[in-house]
């Protein structure tokens, strides 16, 4: 089920928004907010969502500002700006959105933009699956994408993102078995006590690799020339695209 929200001082349109989606069959939970404030208060107390429709114009926090509040703690969400009367600027570019609707779109051509972000949401789903983890005593969902590494720990294992320091999270689950969820998404063994998202790796020596962050660790000599293959085959991928 996705999550879906949508930010609109119109209470109107994010229910003709709803049915334009419930019209194409999704599966989804709406969270419905009538202004900036009232979404970032709210962002807060969740794990995020897969979607957030979003207007430029509205009463004391604009668009541009809420987005730039909201990208904080959601990166990964699909975004969608709309409007009645602006048009983008570069301050909207920043929040990299996927679309920029116009209310006066007609019926069909708003119904041809739900089927198209529902695609997106769907091949987001399959490129980046979320993760359940903890954070304290806290449950948090973390993309795929956001990891660097999964690394062995006394009761399960830790998760390592790209944020020094205070990207680190945990759960119960066995190495092998997060290795399973996400070996089909970039990650592979460098070591026995930990998998690495090649994504993140800038740099691969004899015995050693490098994330973009700078952070290093150690690769066992009997998963070296694997690794090498995979970090290899990885950047050829990207060439290839």
């Amino acid at each position: 089920m996705y999550q879906i929200a949508i930010c609109d001082d119109d209470s109107m349109f994010i229910k003709h928004i709803e049915r334009l989606f419930n019209e194409e069959g999704t599966k989804a939970e709406f969270y419905e907010y009538l202004s900036g404030e009232e979404l970032i208060g709210d962002t807060k107390n969740r794990d995020g969502f897969d979607l957030l429709i979003l207007d430029v114009m509205m009463p004391g926090m604009d668009g541009n500002e809420t987005a730039k509040e909201f990208r904080i703690q959601n990166p990964n969400t699909l975004l969608i700006f709309c409007s009645g009367v602006c048009m983008p600027t570069v301050e909207s570019f920043e929040a990299t959105p996927y679309r920029y609707w116009l209310k006066e779109y007609t019926e069909e051509k708003m119904k041809l933009e739900v089927r198209n972000v529902l695609c997106r949401m769907e091949k987001n789903r399959k490129e980046n699956p979320d993760v359940l983890v903890k954070k304290g005593n806290l449950d948090v969902k973390l993309s795929a994408e956001e990891i660097c590494y999964v690394a062995i720990a006394k009761k399960g294992t830790t998760f390592h993102t790209s944020e020094k320091g205070s990207g680190i999270y945990t759960s119960h689950r066995k190495l092998a078995e997060v290795y399973e969820q996400l070996k089909d998404f970039g990650f592979v063994y460098a070591h026995n006590s930990y998998i690495v998202n090649l994504k993140h790796v800038a740099i691969v020596s004899q015995k050693e690799l490098e994330f973009k962050n700078g952070t290093k660790l150690t690769i066992s000599r009997s998963r070296v020339k694997e690794f090498r293959k995979a970090f290899a085959e990885d950047i050829a991928k990207k060439y290839e695209r």
